[in-house]
């Protein structure tokens, strides 16, 4: 089996470990009696770990040639600690293990990301990426379903954390045969940290603006989502199968926009998507807003997760491209400055949900939103395919050709997700015919 079957069917795995749990956490801290600031908590604490643990991995990994072993031992490890979650009696036992967790998992995943970014060819990154992604939904899919079922009808039971931990334990196993010769080389220590201490993409503009556009919309995001679960359960009555069915809804986006999203960066280019993505990213806190049953909250999860699919393929895809040279290096720094805005957002959004209601943290996540978008205008990037709009909107003229961009590229993404759809059709009659 090549190096690429085994990334995508490792995803699946990953995916079906992760989501029979993930999407239901804060659910499972209600029923362990946590309040609104210990929910965030979860987020922020996980979310601290993370970068601590990419941090202290960078030289250690970079300066290891068999970067893969030591992603499956901690990621193996991560998958285990699902069994004692399963037992825990109170908030604080949770986020414990919830903590432990994201150490082992965020210790080698940069290993991860410098796979993508060497085995894929350049040309087809994001169509590659899109594939990926479409990949873990399906898996994510049927996760949500089997879970929310199982949680409606028997409630927490220790065999849905048993299972979560034998998918993440397989999903490594399925790694055990790719050659690491292809994928990656070893650097001494010394080099690394050398490189890591004098720091020479912090010179680099784009990467400077794409650190500043990222932190703020971290900030902005974390806010809000922390509280999207509890908003829902509290003010609009929703259980654990409504949970899934927007979970899924979510999913279905992403498997049917992926790949089409992924063509697109590779022909238009990365940036352009991520602004595409950005307005249905902003809307989403004002959507659950005026949501007034579990019905309205289904079509707007449906609209904007397409612009979270455009936006999170392109900008993998965006920072690929930028940090070439030092793949490793550049994603670890990239995610902890990200992570460490969203712990800041986490921490507010217990704040603002405690103190001044949930609500209150949603209108800030959306103004904040708001406002992340003129830092990604400042995002640079050369590509063929430019459609007319990619303007500063603060004059009318500019505005209505910022609507036109909107528009156009939106239109070739349907129409790009109508022929594959074709394409996978008639590929099923031919195998048929045959």
């Amino acid at each position: 089996m090549a190096e690429i079957a085994r990334i995508r069917l490792s995803t699946l795995f990953k995916a079906i470990s992760t989501n029979l749990l993930s999407p239901f956490i804060s659910l499972y801290a209600l029923k362990l009696g946590a309040s609104n600031f210990q929910i965030g908590l979860i987020s922020s604490i996980t979310t601290l770990l993370s970068v601590v643990a990419q941090l202290i991995s960078l030289p250690i990994l970079l300066s290891f040639r068999k970067k893969l072993l030591v992603h499956i031992i901690f990621d193996a490890i991560g998958a285990l600690l699902f069994i004692p979650i399963a037992f825990v009696k109170n908030p604080s036992q949770l986020i414990l293990f919830l903590t432990l967790q994201a150490f082992f998992f965020s210790f080698p995943a940069q290993v991860w990301n410098e796979f993508q970014v060497r085995i894929f060819p350049r040309r087809r990154k994001g169509t590659e990426v899109g594939i990926l992604n479409k990949i873990g939904g399906v898996g994510a899919f049927f996760a949500y379903a089997i879970a929310g079922y199982v949680i409606r009808r028997f409630g927490f039971i220790p065999y849905l954390f048993f299972a979560a931990a034998l998918f993440g334990i397989t999903r490594n196993i399925i790694l055990v045969r790719i050659k690491e010769s292809s994928t990656s080389f070893r650097r001494s220590f010394k080099s690394v940290i050398k490189e890591v201490v004098s720091f020479k993409a912090f010179r680099n503009l784009k990467f400077r603006r794409l650190l500043l556009a990222s932190f703020f919309f971290n900030f902005a995001v974390s806010i809000g989502a922390p509280m999207f679960s509890v908003y829902l359960i509290k003010n609009l009555g929703a259980d654990s199968v409504q949970l899934s069915i927007v979970s899924t809804i979510s999913l279905l986006v992403s498997i049917t926009f992926s790949e089409a999203w992924g063509r697109v960066a590779d022909f238009i280019g990365r940036r352009e998507v991520i602004i595409a993505g950005l307005p249905l990213i902003v809307l989403f806190p004002l959507f659950y807003l005026i949501s007034t049953n579990m019905l309205d909250v289904y079509i707007f999860t449906f609209i904007a997760q397409i612009g979270w699919v455009a936006f999170n393929i392109a900008m993998f895809s965006y920072l690929a491209d930028i940090g070439r040279g030092s793949p490793q290096i550049y994603f670890t720094f990239f995610n902890s400055i990200s992570s460490i805005s969203a712990i800041f957002g986490s921490m507010m959004s217990g704040y603002f949900a405690d103190i001044m209601g949930i609500k209150s943290a949603l209108i800030a996540s959306f103004c904040l939103r708001v406002i992340s978008i003129f830092f990604f205008l400042s995002l640079g990037e050369k590509k063929g395919y430019r459609p007319r709009g990619i303007l500063p909107f603060l004059s009318p003229y500019a505005f209505v050709s910022s609507v036109e961009f909107f528009i156009s590229i939106y239109s070739i993404v349907f129409e790009e997700t109508k022929k594959s759809m074709l394409e996978r059709i008639l590929r099923r009659i031919k195998s048929l015919l045959k």
